[in-house]
């Protein structure tokens, strides 16, 4: 692993700086895909021309990697049709068409007090509130706290799993990439929310130490401060890192440089090496479900790029549609050459302002031509090894692309590109401007495909 050595350290001006929150209108019409992550997809429990309230369930989940999914505003079910979602991909969905009023349906509220609660029930209320992960692969939250049987996730000695207790709680307010700047907007927000959701985490996991990681390059969050001065028992620290410095905030870079692990890759889990891992947005999302027992309506997303009229910290409603976000925040201020949600390292190229914000979605970015690097005509690999140089997880990207590029995925997949954390540090710095993610997304979907 190539800890903090590897990776790109980026200029100030590629960081995020204005966090300025954003309420945008309630929407006229949602459309929730029936999948916001990596499992089954939920069934429908309503039909067209039903009338639903906010928070109500309209699919149910059929499985145990499976979510419900809750009607983000109030009217009257319009459709039953297909959506393409976060990646691109068509999914079944349901479209509300809203009434203007924000009804909410009556909910059960339920205790805040985590210590009255059994895990049985703190594990219900999980599910039920249908929170998912952060992440490249998200997943149901609760699947990740507690996870079925699932042999190529977990560490195996002889042919038997090793099962390792989790030591440490981490709660990182680092965004995934510098150009995001959602945990770091929240870990500036004081919540009676979070010190419920860091009360749920350290119950379910079993953790005695609890981290907090934040960016050196801001002032400490006060509120992260006043929690750990108000443990007695010492066990609850801040850690900073450089959040400028690229990918720092992954998961399998950050354990093994804070806690010395390195965690099984390509299918290995925080958990495998005895850690939860948890950024500020999941945890405060948990604590207003404890709290309210209202499941999460909204997303909280940064908008940015040099053709958004104007950028911030946007709370928009899920299933609100691309161009309605882009529409309330002022609209393009000038033609965009590129949209993405998510990143602008990471996320997905998107043609189509109808695609609905769900809760995968970290950020939604208008570039300019003078943002982003075309790769029509892209040339071939000229072995320069920057790519090797900045790679954290110590593979060859110049000769993953080419097995990849000629449908050798046997080659590839035996040169480790299952185990690409997908951060794009290659990508940035290729002079022969090598569409490099691209081809390792699409050899990783070919080997899903055959086995």
């Amino acid at each position: 692993m190539g800890l903090f050595t590897r990776g790109i350290t980026f200029p100030k001006a590629f960081t995020t700086t204005g966090l300025t929150p954003i309420d945008i209108p309630l929407p006229r019409q949602v459309t929730l895909p029936l999948r916001q992550y990596m499992g089954e997809a939920a069934e429908p429990s309503v039909k067209v021309g039903d009338t639903v309230k906010v928070g109500q369930i309209i699919a149910t989940a059929p499985g145990p990697h499976a979510l419900p999914l809750h009607a983000t505003i109030s009217g009257t079910i319009s459709a039953l049709d297909e959506t393409l979602t976060y990646t691109g991909i068509p999914m079944p969905a349901i479209t509300i068409t809203g009434d203007g009023k924000d009804t909410w349906k009556r909910l059960p509220k339920p205790t805040s007090d985590i210590d009255a609660l059994s895990t049985d029930e703190l594990m219900a209320q999980v599910d039920a509130a249908g929170l998912i992960t952060t992440g490249m692969f998200p997943v149901p939250l609760a699947r990740d706290l507690m996870p079925l049987e699932q042999p190529k996730t977990h560490l195996t000695l002889d042919g038997r799993t090793v099962v390792q207790r989790i030591d440490t709680l981490m709660i990182t307010a680092c965004d995934p990439e510098p150009a995001l700047g959602v945990n770091r907007f929240l870990a500036t927000t004081n919540t009676e929310s979070l010190p419920i959701g860091i009360a749920a985490l350290t119950k379910l996991t079993g953790a005695d130490e609890i981290r907090f990681i934040v960016d050196k390059n801001t002032a400490p969050p006060a509120q992260l401060t006043a929690l750990v001065a108000a443990d007695e028992t010492e066990r609850t620290t801040i850690t900073a890192i450089n959040g400028k410095h690229y990918p720092a905030a992954h998961p399998a870079v950050l354990i093994k440089a804070l806690v010395h692990r390195e965690i099984p890759l390509p299918y290995g889990h925080p958990r495998d090496v005895g850690v939860a891992l948890y950024d500020l947005a999941t945890v405060i999302a948990l604590g207003d479900a404890l709290t309210t027992g209202r499941p999460p309506v909204t997303q909280q997303i940064t908008v940015g790029g040099g053709a958004i009229k104007t950028g911030g910290i946007v709370t928009a409603r899920l299933g609100t549609s691309l161009g309605d976000i882009i529409e309330a925040v002022g609209g393009f201020s000038r033609d965009p050459a590129k949209i993405i949600m998510g990143g602008p390292l990471t996320g997905m190229a998107h043609y189509d302002l109808s695609v609905p914000l769900s809760k995968e979605a970290t950020g939604l970015f208008a570039l300019t031509e003078e943002e982003i690097t075309l790769t029509q005509g892209y040339r071939q690999c000229i072995n320069c090894g920057r790519c090797v140089a900045v790679c954290p997880v110590n593979l060859v990207p110049g000769m993953l692309s080419l097995y990849c590029a000629k449908d050798r995925f046997d080659r590839a997949e035996q040169q480790g590109v299952l185990t690409c954390i997908e951060c794009g540090c290659c990508d940035y710095v290729c002079p022969s401007r090598r569409p490099l993610v691209h081809l390792f997304r699409y050899a990783k979907h070919q080997l899903m495909e055959e086995g």
